[in-house]
């Protein structure tokens, strides 16, 4: 199986040709990315509970993001997207940290 991943925030590779793809940071903008589930509601809780966000509503980040223009989601730097691969497809939610590094303050923020 082959699977592919681009960052929805700045358009870099950030998984090509994988066997399967794992949680992590796009080489491009630095955003981490986490989830990996069949639907997107999946991802997003499961995103939230590995960026330690998990007291948040996975339901209102997942609405909030699907909202979101995709000028909205580079200037927020938080996005959602769905891998490419041989077999069903599977959703990653990114977000660019903060100045200070805090992934849960963009993400508190939408």
């Amino acid at each position: 199986m082959s699977a592919r991943l681009d960052c929805p925030l700045c358009a870099a590779v950030v998984v090509e040709a994988a066997d399967d793809i794992t949680p992590g940071a796009c080489p491009g903008c630095g955003a981490r990315y986490e989830g990996g589930e069949g639907s997107a509601p999946d991802a997003v809780a499961a995103a939230l509970v590995a960026l330690g966000a998990d007291a948040l509503d996975a339901g209102e980040v997942t609405d909030a993001v699907f909202r979101l223009t995709p000028t909205d989601s580079a200037e927020r730097g938080v996005a959602i997207t769905s891998d490419a691969r041989d077999d069903f497809y599977r959703w990653w939610l990114f977000v660019r940290p903060g100045p200070d590094g805090d992934v849960v303050a963009v993400l508190s923020a939408l």
